[in-house]
């Protein structure tokens, strides 16, 4: 059969094919088929509840995701396409969003499995925090038409709704959980103050937008071209080490998803804009000595908002023997002199033609340690550290 006979993928299918590959949306989101159901929800006469089709559930963030598709080979009249969004997309999307938000309410707690076969525990949600949307897709020769992009219900919840390219361009740009919640953050404020025929733009124009930190100009197509930007060498490194994170996670014979992997997949996912945006930056130093076999300090941040520290500590050859030892050390070392609750350390070293990459997660409260003061006052291990936040990154 060639490649051009098979049948395109459906929505889902492209859905679920790009939350795998993220290692955080692998991790922290699932079907909701796995909800535990009431025979009916306060306030409803139904005897079953339909749901949204997948949610994302991590400490104080949670995403809603109901997806609809329609058939490709429905006949189209004028006028179809737009009835079809409005009943099946709007209407129904809306009421399977608002049964989702309500059955999370009603939880306590929540044991269910992600997309590693793990078993994660979700702790009870805020309604009102759920960023929840509609993503829908229509036939590629569908005529050009302009849908709404967001909706209120009666109770003032908003929901995104937005044509499936539009979603996965966001996913291009946007890769922890952090980001995307501060994205749609902006991208709710935008809508209800500027989205009118009059200034429809492009989503690009939005990412762009929100890329440059202008909250306050009304949407304009000109913005567009800082979003052709995907992030450069810092994201292509950054994935790299990602990836080593998902393999160790994926391996792991537990099945429960309280190992160290998942804590630092945890501290990773809560990273905001611009500390993400740092620890890129020395990651990518980090990898560069290691292929050069060039000394380096250890390379640190810390974020204030999250209590969590990151080193990177790349090692060249002649110190291979040691790098754990030298990693857990300074990890301990680090934590301890910044007085942080948790340290992600993060070892690189190159092993033959390859570089390979080692974790480690330190927690708890610094007791007093006077001979470790003693040793970093003698002889000091670190770059000086300094606060300082990051410049956009177009300017």
């Amino acid at each position: 059969m060639k490649e051009s006979d098979r049948e395109p993928a459906s929505l889902l299918h492209d859905f679920v094919a790009q939350h795998h590959a993220n290692v955080f949306t692998r991790a922290f989101s699932f079907s909701t088929s796995q909800l535990p159901l009431p025979l009916a929800l306060p306030g409803s006469a139904e005897k079953e509840v339909e749901l949204a089709d997948r949610v994302l559930l991590l400490d104080n963030i949670g995403f809603i995701f109901q997806l609809r598709e329609r058939e490709p080979k429905v006949a189209s009249k004028a006028g179809d396409l737009e009835k079809w969004v409005a009943n099946h997309v709007v209407r129904k999307g809306m009421k399977q969003i608002q049964n989702t938000r309500d059955l999370l309410g009603s939880y306590m707690a929540l044991s269910v499995v992600n997309d590693f076969g793990h078993r994660i525990t979700v702790s009870a949600k805020d309604p009102d925090s759920l960023v929840s949307m509609i993503i829908y897709r229509v036939p590629a020769k569908s005529r050009a038409f302009r849908a709404g992009r967001f909706k209120k219900n009666r109770t003032g919840g908003f929901v995104h709704i937005l044509r499936d390219a539009e979603y996965f361009e966001i996913c291009h740009h946007f890769v922890t959980p952090a980001e995307l919640l501060d994205y749609f953050g902006f991208r709710r404020d935008i809508l209800l103050n500027w989205d009118s025929p009059e200034t429809a733009v492009s989503e690009k124009a939005l990412i762009g937008q929100y890329l440059l930190e202008d909250y306050s100009s009304p949407p304009d197509s000109r913005f567009e071209r800082p979003a052709r930007s995907r992030g450069g060498p810092t994201a292509c490194e950054f994935s790299f080490v990602l990836e080593s994170l998902a393999g160790r996670v994926a391996a792991q014979e537990s099945d429960y998803a309280d190992t160290d992997g998942y804590d630092i997949l945890t501290e990773l996912a809560l990273l905001g804009r611009y500390e993400l945006r740092a620890l890129k930056q020395q990651l990518r130093q980090g990898l560069e000595a290691v292929r050069a076999n060039r000394f380096e300090l250890p390379y640190r941040m810390a974020s204030a908002r999250t209590g969590c520290g990151f080193l990177v500590l790349p090692v060249t050859r002649e110190f291979q023997g040691r790098a754990f030892g030298a990693l857990q050390s300074l990890s301990v070392a680090s934590k301890h002199e910044l007085d942080l609750e948790r340290q992600v350390g993060i070892g690189m070293w190159k092993n033959s033609e390859f570089v390979d990459i080692e974790w480690i997660f330190l927690e708890g409260r610094n007791a007093p340690d006077p001979a470790l003061e003693e040793r970093l006052a003698y002889n000091y291990p670190f770059r000086r550290a300094s606060e300082q936040r990051l410049p956009p990154i177009f300017t």
